[in-house]
């Protein structure tokens, strides 16, 4: 006779841990080559120089594409614009965003050590 409170293993049951285990490891592990898929730049730029500037978002998502790495998403956006106007204001914002960060984390670990 069978314990109640046991339920027998069903197929979903084993599958499912696998299968999750296994897209961890692709995430982890997976592809890369260095091959990454820059999006298509912003084209709803008004060139005025707003606060919340398309390039800038852009910037960010760059950032995060190439894992942290601010510089060379800021010298992709700069090698695409010709305005040299907006060209400054962006490499003007985009030094202040990096520095805040930097800012950021170090007072984050100042705080951590005390």
């Amino acid at each position: 006779m069978r314990p109640l409170c046991r339920q027998p293993y069903t197929r979903g049951l084993l599958i499912q841990p696998a299968k999750t285990v296994l897209n961890y490891l692709l995430r982890i592990y997976g592809d890369k080559s260095g091959k990454i898929e820059i999006p298509p730049e912003p084209t709803t730029c008004c060139m005025s120089g707003c606060a919340n500037c398309v390039w800038i978002e852009y910037a960010e998502t760059l950032s995060k594409l190439f894992e942290g790495n601010d510089e060379k998403a800021r010298q992709i956006i700069l090698s695409k614009i010709t305005d040299p106007n907006l060209k400054m204001f962006l490499s003007m914002e985009l030094k202040n965003i990096a520095q805040s960060k930097a800012d950021e984390t170090s007072t984050s670990t100042w705080k951590k050590d005390q």
